[in-house]
């Protein structure tokens, strides 16, 4: 969301039907305390959970559809119900800010 990518590319990229998707975008806005995305993105800034850093277009893409792909079976394959995923999912994207900060 804070690179830009629309609600779809996002899906598309993680593989995730919608309702998945809506599922754990509405975590995170319980967790970011937001009730959209530019909110969420805002607070994620503010709270320190993300960091600006200027990255050109192609290599963000590039880096997460690496990182998607690595990933996205560890989420298809898992049998957790949906606040066990969402924490999973979690995981999986502060190991992905975590990656792109040492790669950038």
């Amino acid at each position: 969301m804070a690179l830009g990518f629309s609600c779809e590319e996002i899906r598309k990229l993680l593989n995730f039907h919608q309702d998945q998707y809506e599922s754990v975008c509405k975590g995170l806005f319980e967790k970011l305390q937001a009730s959209n995305h530019y909110t969420a993105v805002k607070t994620a800034y503010q709270k320190k959970y993300l960091d600006r850093k200027e990255l050109s277009s192609n290599e963000v893409k590039s880096f997460s559809l690496e990182f998607a792909y690595k990933n996205v079976e560890k989420l298809k394959a898992s049998q957790e119900d949906s606040k066990q995923l969402l924490w999973r999912f979690y995981d999986l994207l502060m190991e992905f800010h975590t990656q792109i900060e040492s790669q950038y």
